[in-house]
């Protein structure tokens, strides 16, 4: 008897580690597309009310959602304060400080904290341009993401109940 519990325990913890795992897929895609509302609304806010960087960031974190507005909020902080250190430094730390839990592959935190060597110190269309660039590699990623999301999710499911059946069996 105990050792069917025991059994049944590891098929729903793998069962569960699967299903939170495509949970985790699909959180990236919502972050992709908060980062991508966020980029549009600092390029809207740069461009036309031509504000200072950590006024413009302020401003956008209040529409922010979590981990992002936090994020926000730090990075105009800092840069308010101006302690010497250059912008780019300054989100670069932030973004590894308030993002390291967030769901985001390393490759696409880096390409994030790329965008912030150039927010602040170039002319406003050379910053237009940088932003519409990463906006377009950050859309095709988006693209791909989603038509591969439901096969990933089901895929993360399917493998969670695999590991659990395959595990009950070695116990046997």
């Amino acid at each position: 008897m105990l050792k069917l519990l025991g059994i049944v325990l590891v098929v729903f913890s793998c069962t569960a580690m699967g299903w939170n795992q495509s949970i985790a897929v699909e959180n990236r895609l919502r972050q992709l597309r908060e980062i991508e509302k966020l980029v549009h609304l600092i390029l809207g806010e740069i461009t036309y009310r031509k504000e200072a960087l950590p006024e413009v960031l302020l401003h956008t974190s209040r529409k922010a959602a979590s981990p992002f507005d936090v994020f926000l909020r730090e990075v105009a902080q800092q840069a308010s304060l101006y302690q010497g250190e250059c912008f780019s430094g300054i989100f670069r730390k932030q973004a590894e400080e308030c993002l390291k839990n967030s769901n985001l592959t390393a490759k696409e935190l880096e390409a994030f904290m790329q965008l912030g060597e150039y927010l602040g110190w170039l002319d406003i269309e050379m910053q237009r341009n940088t932003m519409a660039l990463y906006l377009e590699q950050l859309k095709q990623d988006i693209g791909n993401l989603s038509r591969e999301l439901p096969a990933r999710k089901k895929m993360c499911r399917s493998l969670g109940v695999m590991a659990g059946i395959f595990l009950a069996i070695i116990l046997l």
